[in-house]
């Protein structure tokens, strides 16, 4: 059993990103290196003798990269890691390989190659944090356990990646094999994000603050932030279409009709109505009343029910975000195509259409809101999102993209 004494030791004298967090943040390492340790299985090769340190180094990359998640951290689906004293033959490629990663949910890691990418911290060539980028991509992309905001921000991530390798290969920032694909892209944008920030945050900065937002950590706090121009609120509506007096009835409807059913039945039987009105108030805010949008040319319009503005107006710290968000904020529209016949959704005026879901995060936390419409064109709005404003799309489920 490995202690977290040991793993603090190790860490101290081997990891450099260690030197460069609080002692708060140090304790938190410390105690996910042994966790995903403990839930790991190290599987030596050619005769390698896997030690108590290699594993505390090796889980110590993975828990770097999602050290600023709350939950969903430990890369719950990759539960085996093979180790090389050097550089193998893949069984996949044919080729000889520092590292890879195996969509059965293995990382294969050279060990030689490991350690160099971790004892050298300023060259942006980190075996250890391209492959387990690549398993937390690779999460995300098969529905499995990986933190929201990150994979909200992947979308986003990939269009302007897409945008960087078609436009910017003269004059790229990172390393030739990062034009290899989107993933390669990713994983290698990974590594500068960790161990040439500074250069990255000038260089891309809206990249880089991408994948801070994505991992949670600001690995250049002196660079430069982004500047945001002033919403200029117009009219000029892209997509949605709100109007407030007949949103404030209905749901002014709806709130009396509970009422008065919970009174009816509180006179006869007390406990039963407000049971009734407690339990159909709670449906009501969990499941109706979410927010809508507007596409405008320049930015996006939050619409709040009724009852979340009078919460906001009476606690302040609830639902707190801008209502005028900008497009850099918004990681990604989902279009869901539904089809009724003849019977009309709860939530949509319409028979058949589609459903938009708007992903946007504001001080690091995910909102969402919803849109539904009986044009059938779902291009017009994705590509406009997609071509004009670097937001990720995506249809029926499935990430879409137009050049």
């Amino acid at each position: 059993m490995i202690s977290e004494q040991e793993i603090y030791k190790v860490l101290l004298f081997e990891f450099p990103y260690f030197k460069k967090i609080n002692e708060e943040k140090r304790i938190l390492l410390c105690q996910r290196v042994k966790y995903f340790i403990e839930g790991t299985d190290f599987i030596p090769k050619k005769g390698l003798d896997i030690t108590n340190r290699m594993k505390i180094l090796i889980a110590a990359c993975s828990q770097q990269l999602t050290l600023g998640f709350k939950k969903h951290y430990e890369y719950a689906y990759f539960d085996k890691i093979i180790v090389y004293p050097e550089k193998y033959l893949s069984t996949h490629t044919e080729k000889y390989h520092s590292g890879e990663m195996n969509t059965a949910g293995i990382v294969v890691l050279s060990w030689e190659d490991f350690y160099k990418g971790i004892k050298i911290d300023n060259d942006a060539r980190n075996v250890g944090l391209h492959e387990f980028a690549h398993a937390l991509e690779f999460m995300d992309i098969a529905n499995k356990d990986v933190d929201e905001t990150f994979a909200a921000c992947l979308d986003k991530f990939t269009v302007f990646a897409d945008y960087y390798l078609h436009n910017k290969s003269d004059k790229p920032l990172f390393r030739s094999y990062a034009n290899t694909n989107l993933s390669e892209f990713f994983a290698v944008a990974t590594e500068y994000y960790f161990e040439s920030p500074n250069e990255f945050a000038i260089q891309e900065p809206e990249l880089f603050n991408i994948l801070k937002r994505a991992y949670k950590q600001n690995t250049a706090p002196k660079a430069p932030k982004l500047k945001k121009p002033t919403i200029e609120k117009t009219k000029d509506v892209v997509f949605g279409s709100y109007i407030p007096l007949l949103n404030y009835l209905g749901e002014i409807v709806l709130y009396t009709s509970i009422s008065v059913i919970s009174i009816f039945i509180g006179i006869m039987a007390p406990a039963v109505g407000i049971i009734i009105f407690v339990t159909s108030f709670y449906f009501v805010i969990v499941f109706f009343l979410k927010d809508s949008f507007t596409l405008h040319k320049m930015y996006v319009q939050i619409h709040q029910p009724l009852l979340k503005r009078i919460i906001k107006k009476v606690l302040p710290s609830k639902y707190k975000y801008e209502t005028d968000v900008y497009y850099s904020d918004v990681m990604y529209v989902s279009a869901q195509e539904f089809d009724f016949n003849n019977k009309r959704d709860l939530l949509s005026q319409y028979k058949e259409g589609y459903w938009y879901t708007l992903c946007h995060v504001q001080k690091g936390k995910i909102y969402y809101a919803k849109q539904s419409t009986n044009d059938l064109n779902y291009d017009r709005v994705l590509r406009f999102l997609y071509r004009e404003k670097m937001v990720g799309t995506r249809i029926d489920g499935e990430y879409k993209k137009y050049r």
